[in-house]
């Protein structure tokens, strides 16, 4: 959990509200996995242990744990 400067006991979970951004705005992105494999694309739902990731027409379900970076492709404004 992330405490901000503006309000210290209000503790935000800071993956929450960057996955949900990406997924509400359709954000393009690039994910890198531990083994170093990259993955574009946009991250269209979430589970508990997953991201569900779409390009063109093809999905993927990528487990949280296999991932090492998510970069947005334009990282202006990202968390609002």
């Amino acid at each position: 959990m992330l405490k901000t400067n503006d309000s210290p006991d209000l503790e935000i979970d800071i993956e929450e509200r960057f996955v949900n951004f990406a997924i509400t705005n359709s954000k393009e992105l690039t994910i890198f996995l531990v083994n170093g494999i990259k993955l574009e694309g946009n991250i269209i739902a979430m589970g508990e242990n997953c991201y569900l990731l779409k390009r063109d027409d093809n999905m993927q379900l990528v487990y949280k744990h296999s991932i090492s970076t998510i970069l947005p492709l334009d990282s202006s404004n990202f968390l609002e």
